[in-house]
């Protein structure tokens, strides 16, 4: 069961978010905050609210997936309820990694924002540049959020191909996606102890949630034309199956760089057997697959691991249908 707020954002909406989380922090009693860290070297963890100030989930960059480091921030504050500030793949991550047991959900407040997609690190940096500031970046990627977000083909590969980039699954779930932002924003909660009321700027109109629902599932139809796309064009060259994933893991040889970021091998890491990595331990991490596309990011060979890993867990989940 949860129920739908808003926040009236007088033109200014990730100020808006700032208030919004600085009075949930202070209701909740945090500890501490998990945030995904900006381009400006922030590191990815918060225990004074006021550093709230420097935080921005809309950034289009996206530099970790956070819910790797959520276990040791968790034996870190062993006592203390920790607040996380999360991407929809983010949360994908987290929940799985929470199904596995490792992680004591009953101390986390999860709090989510609907993605607008984020821009390999060179290519934020560029555009930055171009626009005048980080912030300016943002501003506009805020501005498109009526329309879904800019259509950009520059985004990562992962976000492209993102069939789920609305914020559903948390705690909170602050919605922006197909919403006039800078009057007001969504806030979707699960029902708890915290005064929702108090917290927001009252009840939301239907009408918005109406609004969201129909542009997430607009950019879930485009973004599953735009996986079929990537993967067509690079057929030829895809591993076919999880025994042919496994040869090109072998021409990596010990680089693991792509399961060392991976919130998922975080958890669970993919084992090997004279020198071959389990053909169970890899499918079970496909099947796990948050689609962040963190792998891709790290690879030094620069393979495009979001189409190949998306490609095989196709295949995968194709052959268990049979």
């Amino acid at each position: 069961m949860s129920s739908q707020w808003m926040l009236k954002t007088k033109g200014d909406p990730l100020g808006a978010v700032h208030r919004f989380l600085q009075d949930v922090w202070q209701a909740a009693g945090l500890d501490a905050l998990v945030i995904p860290p900006n381009a400006k070297g922030q590191k990815h963890i918060l225990t004074d609210p006021a550093g709230l100030e420097e935080v921005n989930p809309f950034q289009p960059l996206m530099l970790m997936n956070i819910a790797k480091v959520i276990p040791e921030v968790l034996k870190e504050h062993k006592d203390g309820r920790v607040g996380v500030l999360l991407r929809p793949c983010e949360m994908r991550a987290l929940t799985e990694n929470a199904g596995r047991g490792v992680i004591q959900t009953e101390r986390l407040l999860t709090l989510c924002v609907d993605c607008l997609g984020t821009f390999p690190e060179d290519e934020f940096e560029w555009r930055a540049a171009r626009k005048g500031s980080e912030e300016g970046l943002t501003g506009e990627a805020l501005q498109f959020a009526p329309q879904g977000g800019i259509s950009a083909y520059r985004y990562r590969a992962a976000c492209q191909m993102c069939v789920s980039p609305g914020a559903t699954e948390a705690d909170v779930n602050i919605g922006i996606l197909g919403l006039p932002v800078r009057q007001t924003v969504l806030v979707d909660v699960k029902n708890g102890p915290l005064d929702w009321k108090t917290l927001t700027d009252g009840t939301a109109d239907p009408a918005l949630s109406t609004k969201r629902d129909i542009m997430l599932a607009k950019l879930s139809e485009r973004h599953t034309r735009t996986r079929e796309r990537l993967i067509n064009g690079l057929m030829e060259v895809l591993p076919t199956d999880i025994e042919a994933l496994l040869d090109q893991f072998e021409n990596c040889g010990s680089c693991q760089m792509c399961m060392d970021s991976c919130p998922i091998c975080t958890v669970e890491f993919p084992r090997q057997f004279e020198g071959r990595y389990r053909r169970e331990d890899v499918a079970a991490w496909l099947a796990s697959c948050a689609g962040c596309g963190m792998c891709e990011q790290s690879c030094p060979q620069h393979l495009p691991l979001s189409i190949i890993f998306t490609y095989v867990k196709q295949q995968m989940e194709q052959a268990l249908a049979i």
